[in-house]
């Protein structure tokens, strides 16, 4: 290619892809903003990153198609009958509706983004369209790879204007349909994770702290695994053993059956719901020298994982104090819920791998 020809392809190409300066310019405050979190979308919305390298194509394409007709108008040869200067007459035609579509093409940036109205954007792409018909149609008499292509340009706008109305459908009255939500992930104090949701895609409020900044850490390199948990049970008649928990990992489908009872060797197991994370719970209870030893085993679902929580409560019998302590130490049983602590220290647990 000499010079003098590839600079005239890279000018085309310039002057096409200034409408996408241009659209960007008006787009860049839109995107990650209004378009991202305050518009509903349909699910098959693609990824905000596929747009420039798709428009960064189709313009640089647009480009070669108006260099192929504006370079027909130099030819010094007779074209099936036509004269010299009625040639590039219809080239200059051509180039006019090729230029109106461009310019609607930067507008529709303009009115969406600019504007944020997804409404009047939808009427505009209407007449993208058509210009881009009629510029394919001009085209073809000119110069036939010229007008194949835009092929792939006509096929993307009619996507874009079928995601417009759609968009547009979507955001009339309040909808309430559930919009497209970039996978994006916020870390909470504690150690667990929310992503973006609702109608705006805003991050979900992370949970309530579940433990007290007094709260100590434990890490289990082998098994990967750190977690929160109390120095003590803040009771006094009561004390743990095997503290902090003990982990476990298993890999496997979580399952649970109701069976057992506590007094029996392997305990008893059974399901149970604390809030809205389901565990399987084994309690297995012994009596030694006037005390209650009870384990627990807390199962839960992690992933394609199981982690299990262990750890061992004693209970001294009330019966063996006198008055008042062995009314506070019933009291004390009757109100101490075990649940609600392992719970809360499950809560934190993360991985560190």
């Amino acid at each position: 290619m000499k010079f003098n020809t590839a600079l005239k392809v890279f000018v085309a190409i310039i002057i096409a892809e200034l409408a996408g300066v241009i659209g960007l310019f008006f787009a860049a405050n839109s995107v990650s903003t209004w378009y991202a979190t305050q518009l509903v979308r349909p699910s098959w919305n693609p990824s905000s990153w596929v747009f420039g390298p798709v428009w960064i194509t189709l313009y640089a394409m647009m480009g070669i198609t108006s260099y192929l007709v504006w370079s027909a108008a130099t030819k010094r040869t007779m074209e099936g009958g036509v004269q010299k200067a009625s040639l590039r007459k219809r080239v200059r035609g051509a180039l006019t509706i090729y230029g109106m579509q461009l310019a609607l093409n930067a507008a529709w940036s303009i009115i969406f983004f600019g504007l944020r109205s997804p409404g009047w954007a939808f009427v505009e792409i209407v007449f993208l369209w058509i210009a881009i018909v009629a510029t394919i149609g001009v085209f073809w008499r000119i110069s036939k790879p010229a007008a194949w292509l835009l092929v792939p340009y006509i096929l993307w706008v009619s996507f874009a204007g079928y995601l417009n109305y759609t968009i547009w459908s979507l955001n009339q009255g309040g909808s309430t349909v559930q919009p497209y939500c970039t996978m994006e992930a916020k870390v909470c104090p504690d150690g667990s994770s929310v992503g973006r949701s609702g109608p705006k895609c805003e991050f979900a409020a992370c949970p309530e702290s579940r433990y007290d900044t007094t709260w100590k850490t434990a890490t289990d390199e082998e098994k990967g695994i750190t977690f929160r948990y109390p120095e003590d049970l803040g009771t006094t008649y009561m004390r743990a053993y095997d503290w902090p928990p003990q982990v476990a990992i298993t890999n496997g489908p979580f399952e649970c059956t109701d069976a057992g009872s506590e007094i029996e060797r392997a305990g008893r197991t059974h399901p149970w719901k604390i809030d809205d994370r389901t565990y399987c719970v084994t309690e297995v209870v012994q009596g030694a020298a006037g005390s209650m030893y009870t384990q627990y085993a807390y199962a839960v679902e992690r992933g394609p994982q199981v982690w299990i929580f262990t750890a061992t409560v004693r209970a001294t019998q009330c019966g063996n104090y006198d008055e008042p302590h062995m009314t506070e130490c019933q009291a004390e049983r009757d109100t101490f819920d075990f649940d609600t602590v392992m719970d809360r220290i499950i809560r934190t647990a993360t991985t560190i791998r």
